[in-house]
This record gives C-alpha cells, sequence and structure tokens, in this order.
C-alpha cells in the first residue's frame, strides 16, 4: 500500500558515472571535490557521499559543521575528508570540528589567531584552508589584508595548511570577471609564498568555473551542480554537460481525476479557468514539498509519456494539470515533475529559467517529506 503521494528517485549510477566523466575532464592529476552542501542540493548527502566514495571519491564539501557531523556519522567508518565552507566563529566550534576530524576554514586574521590558540590547547595539529577574497565580499582574507596576515604568520604554528581557495562571483556570465579575480587569486597566492607561506593545491573553479575559465582549473575543483547532471545557467550545450546524466526524478501519484465544465476554475484565486470542458488531475505534492508556487500556471509535469501543463494555483499540498489530452489518466498514475518519462521530460535548467533562478535552488528546497529512493 502506497504511503507517500510524491518521492525522489536518485540515480546512484548516474551520479557515479557523473563523478567519472568529470574527473576525464578536469584531468587525473586534479582532485574532485564533490560538494555535498545542503543535504547534497536536495539528492541525500549521505546518499550521495556514500556512492561516490564506491568509487574512490574522497573529498567532500559541505557547508556547516553541523553537515560535516551529520556525514561523517551517517558513513561511519568509510575514509573520507570533509571540508566546510563556513569559518568556526567560536572556539567551541574549533573542538567540535577537531573531535570530528572536519578540515575547515580560516578566512580572517581572527580567525587565524583563533584556530592556533585552540589547537594548542589541544595539543594537536587542526587541518585548515585559507581563504582569499577575489571579489564575491563575502568571507576570505581581501588583498589588504594578506599582509597583515603574513606579519603574524609562523610556519610553526599547530596548523597543517590543506589548500588556497577563492570563489568566483561570475563564472556562468562574466568571463572578464573572472580572469580578473583569478589574476587577483595568484597575486595574492605569490604573496604569500614570498612571506613563508606553504605550497598548497589551489583551487578556485566550482562548476561553472569547470566549464567557463579552463585556467582556473588548478590542483582542485569544487564541483556539485554538475555532479547530479545539472547545466549552470546558460551552459546547457557544454560537450561535458551533454555528457552527463541527471541524477534526481521527482514523481508524484494522482490522487484525485475529475472533469469540469468551460468557465469553471481551478484551485484558490480562481486564477485558472477552463476554456473548454476539461479533465483535470490532482497530485498529492505541493509547495510544502518544495514545487515553487511561482510556477503555477506556468510549468508541466510529465504524465504517460507526455507534457500536461500545470493549472490553477500550486497548493500547500496539493497541484492540478490539465490531462485532457490523456484520457486514460486515473487515479493511482504517476506523473514526474523533474525527470523523464517516456518521450516527455521536464528539466530542474527549463523550471529554472521560468522563475529566473538558478537550478540549485529548485532542488535544494525539495522537502524532506519526499521520500528519496533509489
Amino acid at each position: 500500500m502506497p504511503v507517500y503521494t510524491n518521492w525522489l528517485e536518485v540515480d546512484v549510477g548516474a551520479l557515479q558515472q557523473n563523478a567519472q566523466a568529470i574527473q576525464s575532464y578536469i584531468g587525473a592529476s586534479r582532485t574532485l571535490w564533490a560538494v555535498v552542501k545542503a543535504d547534497a542540493y536536495g539528492h541525500g548527502a549521505a546518499r550521495v557521499a556514500g556512492a561516490l566514495t564506491q568509487i574512490g571519491v574522497a573529498h567532500f564539501i559541505v557547508a556547516s559543521l553541523g553537515e560535516a557531523i551529520e556525514l561523517r556519522e551517517a558513513l561511519g567508518a568509510q575514509p573520507f575528508r570533509v571540508m566546510t565552507l563556513y569559518p568556526p566563529t567560536t572556539d567551541a566550534e574549533w573542538r567540535t570540528a577537531a573531535e570530528y576530524s572536519v578540515e575547515c576554514v580560516v578566512d580572517s586574521l581572527e580567525g587565524y589567531r583563533q584556530a592556533c590558540a585552540v589547537a594548542r590547547a589541544l595539543g594537536r595539529v587542526l587541518p585548515v584552508h585559507l581563504e582569499l577574497d577575489t571579489g564575491m565580499s563575502r568571507l576570505g582574507l581581501t588583498p589588504a589584508q594578506v599582509e597583515p596576515f603574513l606579519a603574524e604568520f609562523r610556519p610553526d604554528a599547530p596548523l597543517a595548511w590543506q589548500s588556497v581557495f577563492t570563489h568566483f562571483a561570475c563564472a556562468d556570465s562574466d568571463a572578464e570577471f573572472t580572469r580578473e579575480q583569478l589574476a587577483q587569486f595568484r597575486v595574492a597566492v605569490e604573496q604569500l609564498r614570498r612571506g613563508g607561506f606553504p605550497q598548497t593545491p589551489l583551487h578556485a573553479a566550482a562548476s561553472a568555473g569547470v566549464l567557463s575559465a579552463p585556467d582556473s582549473l588548478l590542483d582542485a575543483a569544487r564541483v556539485g551542480l554538475l555532479l547530479y547532471g545539472i547545466a549552470p545557467s546558460g551552459w546547457e550545450a557544454h560537450p561535458l554537460c551533454v555528457r552527463l546524466r541527471p541524477v534526481l526524478r521527482w514523481r508524484a501519484r494522482v490522487i484525485a481525476v475529475r472533469e469540469i465544465p468551460k468557465g469553471q476554475s481551478v484551485s484558490y484565486g480562481a486564477c485558472w479557468r477552463a476554456e473548454r470542458p476539461t479533465r483535470v488531475a490532482t497530485l498529492g505534492v505541493g509547495y510544502a514539498d518544495g514545487y515553487p508556487r511561482d510556477l503555477t500556471n506556468r510549468a508541466a509535469v510529465a504524465l504517460h509519456g507526455a507534457l500536461a501543463p500545470q493549472i490553477g494555483r500550486v497548493c500547500m499540498d496539493m497541484l492540478m494539470v490539465d490531462a485532457t489530452h490523456l484520457p486514460q489518466t486515473q487515479v493511482g498514475d504517476v506523473a514526474t515533475l523533474i525527470g523523464a518519462d517516456g518521450d516527455a521530460c521536464v528539466r530542474v535548467e527549463t523550471l529554472a529559467h521560468l522563475l529566473n533562478t538558478t537550478p540549485h535552488e529548485i532542488t535544494t528546497r525539495l522537502g524532506q517529506r519526499a521520500k528519496r529512493t533509489g
């Protein structure tokens, strides 16, 4: 007996093939850091990381210390490295990171001082990454802060530097600004090395940078979106993106079917009215599950191998589609909100375009009410 009215199917085989294709693209000499923050962009971090470790991926990136701890506990004794993007801000956070063997970011002189103090108090060396701000204006040492940092830097401090990195702001849309950021990064790294900072791996490119800025493929690449078979906005036709397979399929059960006459409205606000007698199929999924309310009357789902337009305002727990052209539709049928069904396909990139947002936002908003399978 079905329990869930909507669920997410995660294709582990596609995920592993995508990772291998990306590793081949960036080159065997570069390290692939798999980005599994935000529950692996809605795909399920433990499931994704577990599948990737099976094919030799051993480096993962999350946002918070909490996410890192959850990953450690989920994967148990499996050997892997995990890095957080949030810098610890208290001694307690540094101590917890050390307890769980989490690699943290030093993004300021204050953070460096704090990391050193905690490492000395613990009597151990802490693995850390240094972030440089080259134009994102979010985290990291700015060019003006590098010299003050070097003035206090000590090579014998109890910190093991794992990498130096930066974040691009417009890798998917502004090649010139990306080149400027990369140039700033190289200058800052050279300044660090002249000041006695150790040789470490360098990384700058995330998914968009991997595609748009080959010169930024340094020693490692931080890849999230591409792993899941989703192209950064505007890069769907890139040869690598064409090779990748979507990992996620979101499906929902038809829970009611009714015929309505011409002129009758559907859902709250009566913002859609039938222009002809219409067969309405109601699906057990809504914005509480992560289906964007702003897609009201704009998107389609795949049903019986064809596209069926969504009609009427998207509700918290339900949405309706026009199934007039699919007279075989009945209660218990399964519709596809994201993914392929026969010849019909709904891409995350298409939904993101309709909403003028990024694909990341669509998948990371998928709620926990939808069971992950696969």
